[in-house]
């Protein structure tokens, strides 16, 4: 099994026909014929049944092929790795609702500029579920809450600490204790790791809420807040502009609490180019 079996595969799976792909990589149709045959002798298995025209690919010839898609890339981006030039391939990217909504997109920018010809995928969903993506393969990195335990089969990258502020109506006055304490109270999701953190560092505090509602959208509780419908404790999150009209931040704390907000990669592989590069703009 080698690399230019890889491309092959891939380029039969793209185009549909040996034929195609024979054109796509440079060689016949036979010299494609041929390369598959070997690939399945080498493995054991059937990769495409041929009493179909044109031959169509097995379960086992999906499964193989968006492995060899990662072999070739991960392959293609060794020299650029080594000399620092431009990167190629898909670099498939998770994050949370925060960080899309404040850091991410400039960074991504900044990425696609630094190496316009890399693919990037982007996917949203709480932490817990992008964790859950990583360790199953479909995804390459992802940038969330830290979570509050370590994940088997990841190790986690610090990013940033993000202060935890109460919002409330600009026209309530009081501390953090007092607005918490007087006011009816809008969790950030507890199930989610971010939530999970807000609940903790209450709990530490020794302060007592009056909750109403329990929320997973930043924007949602930002606008209920703002109608007047109670206070909440949210991450002021690295990058953002801030709250708006007719909102107050209030530190929780002292020293004010954080959520650490960073990535999660696949532990025990070696260094790959594309995650170093999400990282390096991060």
């Amino acid at each position: 099994m080698n690399i230019q079996q890889m491309r092959i595969l891939v380029a039969v799976m793209d185009t549909g026909s040996f034929a195609a792909a024979g054109d796509a990589v440079g060689r016949s149709h036979s010299a494609v014929s041929l390369q598959i045959k070997a690939l399945e002798r080498d493995l054991g298995v059937v990769l495409f049944d041929r009493n179909m025209r044109p031959p169509t690919p097995t379960p086992k010839a999906h499964a193989l092929a968006e492995h060899a898609r990662k072999v070739v890339t991960l392959f293609d981006a060794t020299p650029a790795m080594i000399t620092g030039q431009t990167i190629r391939g898909r670099l498939r990217v998770g994050a949370v609702p925060t960080v899309l909504g404040s850091f991410l997109p400039p960074a991504l920018a900044r990425l696609r500029d630094d190496h316009p010809d890399l693919v990037i995928d982007v996917h949203s969903g709480s932490s817990g579920q992008l964790a859950d993506q990583l360790v199953q393969g479909a995804l390459d990195i992802s940038i969330c809450t830290k979570p509050p335990h370590p994940v088997a089969g990841l190790r986690w990258h610090h990013i940033a600490h993000e202060p935890l502020v109460v919002i409330a109506p600009s026209d309530l006055l009081g501390d953090a204790a007092t607005l918490l304490s007087d006011h009816p109270f809008i969790w950030f999701n507890r199930t989610t790791w971010a939530g999970g953190v807000i609940e903790a560092d209450l709990k530490a505090l020794g302060i007592s809420v009056q909750a109403t509602m329990e929320i997973d959208s930043l924007a949602a509780i930002e606008a209920m807040v703002r109608e007047g419908l109670g206070v909440s404790i949210v991450p002021v999150c690295r990058g953002s502009v801030g709250f708006g009209p007719r909102l107050r931040a209030v530190p929780v704390g002292d020293p004010p609490c954080v959520r650490d907000v960073g990535a999660l990669m696949v532990a025990d592989v070696p260094d790959d180019p594309l995650v170093q590069a999400v990282l390096n703009v991060l």
